[in-house]
């Protein structure tokens, strides 16, 4: 089995690249046989696949290796480094997909996951959270309880919708290397990198950072969205009309990346900090990737069949707000998700846009691929 096709000589580079970002991980060279080393082959071969596969449709040369982390603290966190030289590495924390995993399986038990893709699951085994605690925390804690037994069809597709996370995750970062993110990185050890979650004392450098995780989302999202809604699952009925079995791997598709951004949520909402973090909000990332999906719809790209895209995206949304209040014993209110919604496109998309106009000509100079990036849609600000 194979963990990684990092060079040699790039190992204990990356080994302390992590060490100096605050971490105590260790990139995964060799197999010892374990449930650790096979999990972190799966992952290696999926992301694998999936960078070769798309650099071969973007007509991008340059080489991108895939290191998976082991972490002692089990941190959820992904990572693109520029190594020099034209070479860059995607590194996905092992307890990424783990972790995942786990909070997907507490979430589909709940009444609100089982009505919502209407499975057949064992009555829900919901275990309780300390109270006082919001549910930014208690979806972390959930996160480590070990898996549900959801039976034959929801273990599977549960399965399913932790791939899709996954997949999403990878395409993420690399969205952040052929898009020329890079430049605008962070420097330790002398590599260039982008962390998933390094927000900065400086909220000039959080915009900064802020246009470019929407940039990268909206490379996964156009990417992995053609992949989901191509993909059976076992939900599939095979007797449903197209736009049916369209809707239900939409909504599943939906589910599985709002999970992971859900994840990267650590408090409330509030207008007032949002510039303090360099991740915009998941329900801002959530609105943004869907007005790219009714793009893509007005263009022709995706015939979603007649399924309306905002309605679709408003119900997966609320099911999996519910899915953790249940899973959690906490009301949520909504949480991220449901408070940004009549956010004005002035307090948010303005300033993060007007920042992207602003970097665009430095990006698109050092961008890998041979199409343009995404136009700016405001003043350089």
């Amino acid at each position: 089995m194979m963990l990684t096709d990092l060079p040699k000589h790039w190992v204990p580079e990356i080994n302390l690249l992590v060490k100096e970002l605050g971490y105590t991980g260790e990139v995964l060279v060799s197999d010892e046989g374990d449930a650790v080393s096979k999990i972190g082959a799966n992952v290696f071969d999926v992301a694998r696949q999936l960078i070769d596969s798309t650099l071969v449709g973007l007509k991008a040369t340059a080489t991108i290796y895939v290191a998976v982390v082991a972490d002692a603290e089990r941190s959820f966190q992904a990572c693109a480094v520029e190594l020099g030289g034209d070479e860059y590495c995607i590194l996905i924390w092992l307890a990424a997909v783990a972790r995942t995993s786990r909070a997907l399986s507490r979430l589909l038990e709940t009444p609100s996951s089982v009505d919502f893709f209407k499975l057949n699951v064992a009555a829900p085994k919901i275990e309780t959270v300390p109270q006082g605690q919001d549910t930014f925390t208690a979806y972390q804690a959930i996160s480590l309880l070990p898996n549900a037994s959801l039976g034959e069809t929801g273990d599977q597709f549960c399965s399913h919708l932790t791939s899709m996370a996954l997949e999403w995750l990878v395409l993420h970062e690399l969205g952040h290397i052929v898009n020329g993110h890079l430049a605008m990185g962070g420097s330790a050890n002398d590599l260039r990198y982008i962390l998933e979650e390094n927000p900065s004392a400086s909220q000039d450098e959080n915009l900064t950072g802020q246009a470019l995780e929407v940039d990268a989302d909206c490379f996964a999202n156009q990417h992995c969205l053609h992949r989901s809604l191509n993909r059976p699952n076992i939900l599939d009925d095979s007797a449903a009309h197209e736009a049916d079995l369209l809707a239900g791997r939409l909504k599943a598709y939906l589910f599985s990346f709002l999970s992971i951004l859900r994840s990267f949520e650590h408090s409330p909402f509030a207008i007032e900090t949002m510039f303090h973090f360099d991740h915009p909000p998941g329900g801002i990332r959530m609105n943004y990737l869907l007005a790219q999906m009714l793009a893509i719809e007005n263009e022709g790209k995706v015939n979603f069949k007649g399924v309306d895209l905002a309605e679709a995206a408003a119900a997966t949304t609320a099911a999996l707000e519910r899915s953790i209040s249940q899973a959690t014993g906490i009301n949520s209110q909504g949480g991220n998700f449901l408070s940004v919604i009549s956010l004005s496109d002035d307090a948010f998309r303005k300033p993060v846009l007007s920042r992207w106009a602003k970097i665009y000509p430095e990006l698109n100079a050092v961008k890998l691929t041979p199409g343009k990036l995404a136009p700016p849609q405001y003043p350089p600000a």
